[in-house]
């Protein structure tokens, strides 16, 4: 990524920090699911639906943040985020009413795509020209991961010194409150109130949905976006539970390859995924190679499993893999045909079309591994996720030769 200029990177820190807090302070229970649950007064159940209402919310919300983005100053929908996850975050640390919190969880929602994501997609895009754009988006997603980390240490602290898990709990959702508050400052003092691309935006006419829905670039961003997204979820989300139910291995010694695979291998990925990818002239054939790799190391796990050290190995190199996709792959706009002045909603379509199967994926896998829990195999289970992971793998392999052809054929 060529430098940024001082002012450039404030509002790249700015806009990483903000998603960085609206991707995390909802899903807490990641990391304190037990206190979280203490805190609240709720169940297993209870715990699901607030995690359902956030999801669909999000989802449904894609589509209007792209509405917003394209009609509203990048610096008004940051700090309208940031001040509404202040004060839903100030309020989710006292209360214990139900009702309470799933609306928090539906305004969470909202205000963590409608008036964040495609801002922040429209924000990061423009901070870099074309030929930097796959090493900004990576830098994006690993400063992400690196403030997450700072954050996630400082509330495990809180946690450990409270007196109680209650109090702990409430304490953290606080210091979350805070730090959000910081932030708000800092972006009502550092962020343009309007971007050269905004006011280029103002003069003129509204881009109509029509024109995007008839871009053939939008349509081969989503067919390269959904299948890398989910590589991503296939080849990131199942490996932990694989290396113990399959490769035997202790809970303990999973739990800790697994902080490595969330933390260390997705900062790496940023960084190294936007670096390479930079050095395609087409990064459909960039995306090509990560999707190539990513079958031969999915076949490379299903045949090592009986030699846990390599197949450990192979699982955290696949990880990499999936996460060098998912940090870049809303670089590949500009090759695809998408102009800038689109970027805005262009990203609330792609978004909501091409993270559909988010809803399905994980419910068919689910399905998988308890019929073979009741089939005394569980490896088949995992087997038959893999070859999922390969068929949409071979599937992006297609649409990045796609995105090639699209490259060539309007340079």
């Amino acid at each position: 990524m060529k430098s940024l200029g001082k002012d450039k990177l404030i509002v790249f820190i700015i806009l990483s920090a903000t998603v960085a807090l609206a991707y995390q302070l909802p899903y807490m229970k990641y990391t304190f699911y037990d206190q979280m649950m203490e805190a609240l007064q709720i169940n297993d159940t209870q715990m699901g639906v607030l995690g359902t209402c956030l999801t669909l919310v999000n989802t449904l919300c894609y589509p209007i943040g792209g509405f917003f983005a394209d009609r509203f100053p990048m610096k008004k929908l940051i700090c309208i985020t940031l001040a509404a996850f202040a004060l839903l975050t100030g309020l989710f640390a006292f209360t214990t009413n139900y009702i309470v919190l799933i609306g928090i969880h539906v305004l969470y929602g909202f205000f963590g795509i409608a008036t964040l994501w495609s801002a922040y997609l429209s924000g990061i895009r423009s901070l870099g020209d074309e030929e930097s754009q796959s090493a900004i988006f990576g830098s994006s997603e690993s400063t992400r991961g690196i403030l997450q980390t700072i954050t996630s240490f400082l509330f495990l602290g809180i946690m450990n010194v409270a007196a109680t898990p209650v109090l702990g709990f409430r304490f953290v959702m606080i210091a979350g409150a805070a730090i959000t508050g910081l932030f708000l400052v800092l972006a009502l003092i550092f962020l343009p109130a309007e971007t050269a691309a905004e006011q280029e935006r103002e003069k003129e006419e509204k881009i109509p949905l029509k024109e995007v829905l008839t871009n053939k670039g939008v349509w081969i961003t989503i067919w390269v976006i959904m299948c890398s997204y989910v590589s991503w979820t296939l080849g990131n989300g199942y490996l932990t539970t694989y290396t113990v139910r399959v490769l035997g291995i202790s809970s303990s010694l999973a739990s800790t390859i697994g902080i490595v695979r969330s933390y260390v291998i997705v900062l790496a990925a940023g960084f190294i995924g936007g670096w390479i990818l930079d050095k395609f002239t087409y990064k459909g054939k960039g995306f090509m190679v990560f999707l190539s790799v990513t079958v031969v190391t999915t076949l490379a796990v299903m045949c090592t499993s009986k030699v846990v050290p390599i197949c450990i190995g192979l699982t955290l190199f696949l990880a990499l893999m999936a996460n060098i996709m998912k940090s870049t792959y809303w670089s590949i706009m500009g090759q695809a045909g998408i102009p800038l002045k689109m970027t805005a909603i262009a990203t609330g379509v792609i978004s909501f079309i091409a993270f559909i199967p988010d809803f399905i994926v994980p419910t068919i896998c689910g399905i998988w591994l308890d019929a073979a829990i009741e089939a005394g195999n569980i490896a088949s289970g995992f087997n038959k996720i893999f070859i999922l992971l390969i068929a949409f793998s071979a599937v992006g392999i297609v649409g990045a030769a796609l995105l090639v052809r699209q490259t060539k054929s309007h340079s």
